[in-house]
């Protein structure tokens, strides 16, 4: 087992690993300025290509099912995410997940193409790490299951419907329902969701989830959420309470506080984990790269709670037009 001197080692590689990226993405900067934009670096230029070609991608799907060109920007994006975990038994791990929407604006902006890297995941309330968490960042990314959802929406009753397939073998399509309410007062924010769902292989299920915001003031926010979910395969029911704090200290950085109580069971939930965690968000480049620092504490019943330390370093990139300037 790794000391207390050890265990903090990664933790302050990882801040002089994400302050040397910011120095160089700075740097590159600095240099294109003094040369008008005249020229890009490698990873500038792979940026802008892939960015405009899911413009590109959403343009040509939206004028395929609506059979008229699209005039409007594109909206549409790709998230990737990507790292190692370590914690303080010497074990490393790694995650890659992504997500990507796509915008379809002639369909009366109800109609989404979302496809995730986390579709074997159910259901949120009992996800203690990352949801693709992995042997390695690539064993990760080969064994994701990714989900494909066509998903329509009706604004008037703030409510959507999915339509999807989870791509493992075998295949495994589903559908899904969900109801949103909520309402604005002053400083503070409510928030509702009703869920159906029901998959090929794990069966049907419901959630429901409820939260609140205070806006303390426009730079700091605390609430918590309360989320059920309930498997009938399993005749299990999870439980997770979240109680979290963000907080804007520039445009460049963010910190994010959560302390998370998770249950389960099937006649009656007990306590199964509790966690609590503080990540750190720094924009390395303009508004589409951007570096994490989360230390993780994990106390969960089969460890007889005994805390475990864990240490997540993450790379986002984000891609589509709106992330070209």
């Amino acid at each position: 087992m790794l000391s207390n001197k050890d265990a903090l080692y990664p933790f302050l590689c990882g801040i002089g690993l994400l302050c040397s990226m910011d120095s160089l993405a700075q740097s590159n900067s600095d240099s294109e300025a003094a040369s008008d934009n005249t020229s890009m670096s490698w990873w500038q230029s792979s940026h802008q290509a892939a960015s405009t070609r899911v413009a590109a991608w959403s343009e040509g799907i939206d004028e395929y099912l609506s059979g008229q060109e699209q005039k409007l920007p594109s909206d549409s994006y790709v998230r990737l995410r990507m790292g190692p975990i370590i914690n303080d038994r010497g074990e490393y791990s790694g995650f890659f997940d992504f997500k990507a929407r796509l915008k379809l604006p002639n369909t009366q902006d109800r109609l989404r193409l979302v496809i995730e890297s986390d579709g074997d995941t159910i259901s949120q309330d009992n996800v203690r790490g990352e949801s693709t968490e992995n042997i390695g960042v690539l064993d990760s990314a080969l064994d994701s299951n990714v989900s494909a959802v066509l998903r329509y929406i009706k604004e008037e009753w703030r409510a959507d419907f999915d339509a999807g397939i989870k791509v493992d073998f075998p295949l495994n399509p589903f559908v899904r329902f969900r109801l949103f309410q909520g309402e604005r007062y002053s400083s503070w924010e409510w928030r509702q969701l009703e869920e159906v769902f029901a998959y090929y292989d794990e069966g049907a299920g419901a959630r429901y989830q409820v939260g609140a915001t205070y806006f303390s003031t426009p730079n700091v926010l605390l609430g918590a959420n309360l989320g059920t979910t309930w498997l009938d395969s399993e005749s299990t029911l999870y439980v997770r309470e979240d109680f979290y704090l963000h907080h804007q200290l520039d445009e460049k950085n963010r910190l994010n506080y959560q302390l998370s109580f998770l249950q389960e069971g099937e006649s009656k939930v007990s306590s199964d984990s509790v966690l609590y965690f503080l990540e750190y968000h720094h924009k390395l480049y303009k508004n589409w790269l951007i570096g994490r620092v989360k230390p993780q504490m994990t106390y969960e019943a089969d460890e007889d709670y005994r805390a475990v330390l864990s240490l997540t370093l993450s790379m986002e990139i984000l891609l589509g037009q709106k992330y070209l300037h």
